[in-house]
């Protein structure tokens, strides 16, 4: 029964995770000045709904990042050696992506309200420093190359539908890692599409 109320919750955690990153994602072409983020990145961060908006994209991740482990264990009390690996790797890219979300969501306007310079598309905080980048791109790394193994794993196992794993194979490296809006948007879609899907099947198991 714990084990299944569990089942229950981390599948409810990934279920408004996903919904939650869509829903932040597109509404913010719609509430901030993205086409001028190119030459005025600072204003975006200063505008008054970067806060409440990526507040809603840090609470999204955050719920991600702990209902993902459920899919790993899902009628395998112990996955194989990629499993093990991939719910790893993908669990830690995961933290790094959220500690990044609460970087960007309240640190960035905190340093624009002092010297917007700062978080310029050059500025010290974002691209200006080798850290800030290289944090960026190891978050990526790991997140897809965390969600590969464990979409390999599970499919060897065949313990999960085919088409929702190839959603997360695909999309969480192309999100993860994608430079371009499109790209992103792309790779977004069928994160969250397969990650609703799973947690659809967990609901699922765990009630009958």
């Amino acid at each position: 029964m714990q084990t299944t109320n569990l089942i229950k919750t981390a599948a409810w955690f990934s279920l408004i995770g996903a919904a939650g990153l869509l829903i932040w994602w597109f509404l913010m072409p719609v509430f901030l000045p993205v086409s001028n983020a190119g030459t005025d990145f600072q204003d975006m961060i200063l505008d008054p709904d970067w806060i409440p908006l990526n507040l809603a994209g840090l609470v999204s991740t955050l719920f991600i990042t702990l209902g993902f482990p459920a899919f790993s264990f899902y009628k395998r009390p112990h996955p194989d050696r990629p499993g093990s690996a991939g719910l790893l790797v993908a669990f830690t890219g995961l933290i790094l992506f959220t500690g990044i979300q609460y970087y960007e969501t309240l640190l960035w306007p905190a340093a624009a309200s002092a010297d917007p310079g700062l978080v310029g598309v050059t500025g010290a905080l974002v691209s200006g420093d080798p850290g800030v980048a290289a944090g960026l791109l190891v978050s990526g790394i790991l997140l897809g190359t965390g969600y590969i193994l464990f979409g390999i794993s599970a499919l060897r196992a065949g313990t999960l539908p085919k088409t929702p794993l190839w959603f997360l194979i695909v999309g969480a490296p192309v999100f993860a890692n994608g430079i371009i809006f499109p790209a992103r948007t792309v790779g977004l879609l069928l994160f969250c599409a397969g990650t609703i899907w799973l947690a659809l099947k967990l609901r699922k198991h765990s009630n009958t």
